[in-house]
């Protein structure tokens, strides 16, 4: 044990070994990029976005141990049986609860053992990384914000204005469906569309109605909430 404790010590002091603050990011953009392969080969109907995140935060716990564990192996072990402790104890929903929970244990055995750097780096990280993963799109799915709805009068030339309003106002559309109404005096067009801007949900509909005289324009959003 004592050969393993040195073996770890001269890790800590080495001036060759990867300091504590290159660990962390490198451990941030390898778990980005294993979190971008599993949504990208993820096959089945019930993806969570939330698992994405906690892979990466995973990454960060997991280096944010290593290092605090050259400080202190004895420390860095009874981490486990901290976390098991609270695993046992406490009903977590998600995954996302437990790397917190994870990420908590880590920091408080980082101060634990005096590693100050690694807890102020690695808490510093952790925190600057989830927020970033909650505000930005990463993981996410979603490739359409809704579905619009709208009326035209099958009698005018709508195609060429059509396309406009939707190149004007959409990133991209894709069209789900055309059904005429009412003995085919007009036609009701579905799309999936994404926008460039929130501010532009409101002004397709006023588009519609005005340049193409649409009617019953109904814009249908998806929850951003939803993980599945």
């Amino acid at each position: 044990m004592n050969s393993l404790m040195d073996q770890f010590q001269t890790l800590a002091t080495d001036s060759g070994s990867i300091g504590p603050l290159s660990s962390l990011i490198g451990a941030f953009v390898f778990g980005q990029i294993l979190a971008w392969t599993y949504e990208r080969t993820y096959v089945g109907l019930s993806y969570s976005r939330g698992f994405s995140h906690t892979l990466v935060l995973v990454t960060i716990c997991a280096a944010i141990l290593v290092l605090s564990m050259s400080y202190s192996l004895f420390a860095g072990l009874g981490l486990f049986g901290v976390l098991s402790m609270i695993r046992f104890r406490t009903d977590l929903k998600t995954s996302r609860d437990l790397v917190f929970v994870m990420g908590s244990a880590c920091l408080g055995v980082a101060s634990g053992v005096g590693a100050w750097e690694v807890a102020v780096l690695g808490g510093g990280l952790f925190s600057a990384v989830a927020m970033y993963l909650a505000a930005g799109p990463f993981g996410s799915r979603t490739r359409f914000d809704g579905v619009l709805r709208f009326q035209v009068n099958c009698l005018a030339d709508t195609e060429p204005e059509m396309a406009r309003v939707l190149d004007e106002y959409c990133r991209r559309n894709a069209l789900l469906s055309s059904v005429q109404l009412e003995g085919g005096q007009f036609v009701e067009h579905v799309y999936q569309v994404k926008f460039f801007r929130k501010s532009d949900r409101t002004k397709i509909l006023n588009a519609l109605r005005e340049r193409l005289q649409a009617h019953d324009t109904r814009l249908m959003l998806q929850d951003s909430s939803a993980e599945y």
